[in-house]
């Protein structure tokens, strides 16, 4: 279904509306919220480079 960059993608949508919608209902501060949804983009983004020099490797 969702392999690759869709799954990235997928998974930074989810926590960035996590993000947007959890400070409202009182269950974060929001500049911890969005410091916590950069340190997630910025762990996916790590994985995906990764994953790129790994399939390098293996050609």
């Amino acid at each position: 279904m969702f392999r690759g960059w869709k799954l990235s993608v997928l998974g930074i949508v989810i926590v960035g509306i996590t993000a947007g919608i959890a400070p409202q209902f009182g269950l974060i501060d929001y500049y911890r919220s969005i410091s916590m949804f950069i340190l997630f983009v910025l762990f996916i983004v790590a994985l995906e480079v990764m994953d790129r020099f790994n399939r390098r490797k293996k050609e």
